[in-house]
């Protein structure tokens, strides 16, 4: 018998989620592997029913790495998606609410990727379930396929807002006849004011706001709105007004990334 075994410290049926938590433990320093990831990997449709993937350690750390894996917070986690995904972005760039900061967050590339995305929603979706309310909303685009598929995993319904003639409105074709409360989900927070779009647009409309959810707080939390808002990742990135922004008077070039329907 080998002196140091492997031996199984959690299972799961994500190929992705088991490699992002082989990740985090090896960022730690753990040797860590997964077996069965190939099975998952060549029959997906069946072997879910059949095999989970199992996470192993050596036998010598297995309870030092299962206080590691429990321990992990949604900060980890989602730090690790937006890196792994290429998302986090050092330079000078141009924000949506015209302010300029040294670092983005290219959401579109966490988007591209469905399981990324859909493990990002199903977090989300354990920081809401606490609260009370019929229908999830996302501001278009962005918060579109955010909304749609925490809905999915929460089995709640689901509507969209989207800008018409420079105003936030629920898209038409939408029944709110069944709806009264509902959580708002964006994908980056920073001014506020696209969520305060939507609360207004909302609030017009008779709905109650009981939640408010964004995957990224670059505000470091310092934001209040109507209702409390639930954040998996909260940074404090310093954002400057155009004239008083260090990285212009460095002359350090200026990028404007993504794209965005706000006027």
């Amino acid at each position: 018998m080998a002196d140091n075994q492997l031996v199984t410290i959690a299972s799961y049926t994500n190929p992705f989620e088991a490699e992002l938590a082989k990740s985090l433990l090896e960022d730690y320093g753990f040797e860590a592997v997964l077996l069965n990831e190939r099975m998952m990997s060549m029959y997906p449709s069946i072997a879910g029913d059949m095999y989970m993937i199992e996470l192993q350690v050596p036998e010598d750390v297995e309870e030092e790495a299962k206080r590691i894996l429990t321990g992990l917070e949604d900060t980890d986690y989602i730090t690790s998606i937006l890196k792994g995904e290429s998302a986090l972005l050092e330079g000078h760039f141009k924000l949506t609410s015209g302010k300029h900061s040294k670092q983005y967050i290219e959401k579109i590339k966490v988007l591209q990727n469905p399981e990324a995305t859909h493990n990002l929603c199903k977090r989300l979706a354990s920081r809401l379930e606490s609260y009370e309310f019929d229908c999830v909303v996302g501001p278009a685009y962005g918060g579109i396929v955010l909304a749609f598929q925490t809905a999915y995993v929460m089995n709640k319904s689901f509507l969209f807002t989207q800008r018409i003639d420079g105003e936030m409105s629920i898209r038409s074709g939408f029944d709110l006849s069944k709806i009264k409360r509902v959580a708002i989900i964006e994908d980056i927070l920073s001014t506020g004011g696209s969520v305060n779009e939507v609360i207004s647009c909302l609030q017009k409309s008779g709905l109650e706001i009981a939640v408010i959810g964004v995957l990224v707080d670059r505000s470091g939390g310092k934001l209040e709105f109507c209702a409390p808002l639930e954040s998996l990742l909260s940074l404090d990135i310093p954002a400057w007004d155009p004239d008083d922004c260090e990285l212009c008077k460095a002359d350090i070039p200026l990028s404007k990334p993504g794209s965005s329907d706000k006027p």
